[in-house]
């Protein structure tokens, strides 16, 4: 792309506009490398050209992105007999001394409205990773002073951002060069200025819903209760609270309702202002909004059809789940702990310790089934109603709320029973204090170590009887601890899966998809030169040319989110992980909602650089 060293021929690259072949005066920039815009009759002459620019509101927003205005830069012509795209003959001013050999380099001009532009580098969409900011490059520092690199004299460079930019304003330049001057320039697509023009008629409603939406939030937000350090909270930061929102899945869904109904309203005003001096901003913000409202609407549309299914069919669906509930939840949980007091395969329980579990679990199970209500066929029509008005996301986060905070009470009290009884006496008790005693060994709580310590013979006597005390006991512990661990489990993989598939349901990027298959010059993920060689049967001078091209976005940068949203989740529920946690006797809980969300609105002063930065919320307690 650099023009040749040659002393007797230089070959300088020009940027042509693909399907111009009318002959005139053409006009562009010079630099960084020679890009033509348009072409316009002999009898313009340069003032006028200035005039029409000067005259545009929309070309000063540009200007400065194309490194300033465009100038007269010579003649082309094409010969009617052939059908090349690149003129036959082309004299360009300003070029020095020496007839230049040009090679074309064609490029197809994009209307503001088609929302179609090139970039060199990936733009960071809302569906692919925001750049971190880079350290200083020494070698790239280096490379400034080296002084053996060959460098062109006659351009900056071949293509760079600014090259761009005027390949891309390309089109409205020809538009308010060749239109009239009260011919206003079409900015938004049509469907685009239609739903938008009537979402603008309703600001007072959207003034009235920020207000309630911001009390809804502080109300989501309100701390309810402290963390214990004991279920997860952290001794680094002891004023961490639960709230609302982190207990209730369906409290959670109406905190990203309000959060899309916000980024709606806020993004009205700014999409039906497009600013033409950056749309790839402007088209990364199109895309996120209507992806959102694409995912509202079939969320919507699954509500009614599975809402539906549930009100037509309730009685058969209640007496099933009553099944099911007490089979699974009630009936196995009572047999198993009956057949673990049997002594199962010959395992010697102490028969005291294990009657205690028995009797006091089973009472916790008795209790709770006595307490809970049967499914009715009027739950599950209200859960159809419920799924008809806020989508099938809502139905999903109320069946997590009804089998975490109703159906598995009585195994959640089991499991933190046992679990506490196992962490104290075996692992702190046994494992921490009296293991020390054989091994001379003490913990030092000021300096926070192991010491070595001396121990009298009726230290060491005690030591032994408790030791030995608890070797015999924790085997029971451990079984039932075990029992209630798996339990814990599987409900945590049920709230898992539903957490996942909330997760995938709010940030499916179903619009990015359609535009990737029907429109991929909408998302484009770099640019590529293709080569064009003339038939030799038809060739009449004609010479070869490159064609521009947009390289779509690939597909590992549509669904980057889907990665980032998976390795969040296989970190928390990795299995050698949770596995660690059964053995220490740590809490077991499901990862944080607010841990796999991401933020729609990017982040402030974005319109200014334009560059969009995702903000990725990976919190993991």
């Amino acid at each position: 792309m650099l023009p040749s060293s040659s002393t007797t021929t230089r070959t300088v690259s020009v940027f042509w506009p693909h399907g111009s072949t009318k002959s005139g005066v053409c006009y562009g920039w010079l630099k960084p490398a020679i890009c033509i815009a348009g072409v316009v009759d002999d009898t313009v002459n340069p003032d006028a050209l200035s005039a029409a620019l000067s005259q545009s509101t929309l070309w000063d927003s540009v200007k400065s992105s194309c490194g300033g205005n465009p100038v007269l830069l010579g003649t082309c012509t094409f010969n009617p007999n052939t059908r090349s795209p690149v003129p036959s003959s082309l004299k360009l001013w300003g070029l020095g001394e020496g007839a230049p050999t040009f090679s074309f380099v064609l490029y197809r001009p994009h209307a503001p409205q088609s929302l179609r532009f090139y970039v060199i580098d990936p733009p960071e969409y809302p569906l692919a990773p925001s750049k971190a900011p880079r350290g200083r490059d020494f070698y790239e520092e280096l490379a400034r002073y080296d002084f053996t690199r060959p460098e062109g004299r006659d351009v900056d460079q071949a293509l760079n951002d600014v090259v761009i930019d005027q390949i891309n304003a390309s089109f409205l330049l020809q538009t308010i060069i060749n239109s009239a001057p009260q011919k206003s320039v079409k900015l938004l697509p049509t469907t685009a200025s239609f739903l938008l023009t009537i979402a603008s008629y309703l600001g007072g409603f959207f003034s009235f819903f920020l207000v309630v939406s911001r009390i809804a939030a502080a109300f989501m937000n309100l701390p309810l209760l402290p963390i214990p350090t004991w279920i997860g909270g952290s001794s680094k930061s002891p004023r961490s609270y639960v709230k609302l929102k982190d207990i209730s899945a369906t409290v959670q869904q109406l905190d990203v309702r309000l959060e899309q109904a916000v980024f709606f309203i806020t993004q009205v005003t700014t999409l039906r202002r497009q600013n033409t001096n950056n749309i790839v901003f402007y088209s990364v913000r199109y895309t996120n909004f209507f992806n959102t409202a694409w995912l509202i609407m079939n969320d919507l549309s699954l509500g009614l059809a599975f809402g539906t299914f549930l009100s037509e069919n309730g009685t058969i669906l209640a007496d099933t789940g009553n099944q099911a509930i007490q089979s699974f939840l009630f009936r196995m949980p009572r047999e198993v702990l009956y057949w673990l007091d049997a002594w199962p395969a010959g395992l010697k329980l102490n028969a005291q310790l294990s009657r205690f579990y028995v009797n006091t679990l089973v009472g916790v199970i008795d209790t709770w089934e006595s307490i809970l209500p049967p499914l009715s066929p009027s739950l599950f029509t209200t859960l159809g109603f419920l799924s008809s008005v806020g989508g099938i996301t809502l139905l999903l986060s109320l069946t997590s709320d009804l089998l975490s905070l109703f159906l598995t009470i009585h195994l959640r009290i089991g499991y933190e029973f046992t679990r506490a009884v196992y962490w104290a006496a075996g692992v702190r008790l046994g494992g921490g204090l009296l293991w020390g005693v054989f091994r001379g060994k003490r913990r030092n709580v000021l300096r926070n170590r192991t010491d070595t310590w001396s121990y009298d013979l009726d230290q060491l006597l005690f030591g032994t009887v408790l030791f030995t005390l608890l070797a015999f006991l924790f085997p029971t512990a451990l079984v039932y601890y075990v029992f209630f661990a798996g339990l814990r489990l599987a409900t945590l993989l049920v709230q898992a899966s539903i957490e996942t598939l909330l997760a995938f349901m709010h940030h499916f990027p179903l619009f990015a998809l359609m535009l990737r298959v029907k429109d991929p010059s909408r998302l484009p993920g770099g640019v590529c030169f293709s080569l064009r060689i003339p038939s030799p049967t038809s060739t009449n001078g004609q010479l070869p040319y490159l064609i521009l091209e947009s390289q779509p976005i690939s597909l590992s940068a549509i669904f980057f989110q889907y990665i980032e949203l998976w390795n969040c989740l296989a970190r928390h529920y990795n299995p050698l992980r949770l596995l660690y946690q059964v053995l220490s006797g740590q809490h077991l809980s499901s990862i944080p909602p607010y841990s796999i969300r991401y933020a729609l609105e990017p982040e402030a002063g974005v319109e200014e650089t334009g560059k969009v930065e995702v903000k990725v919320k990976v919190k993991e307690e």
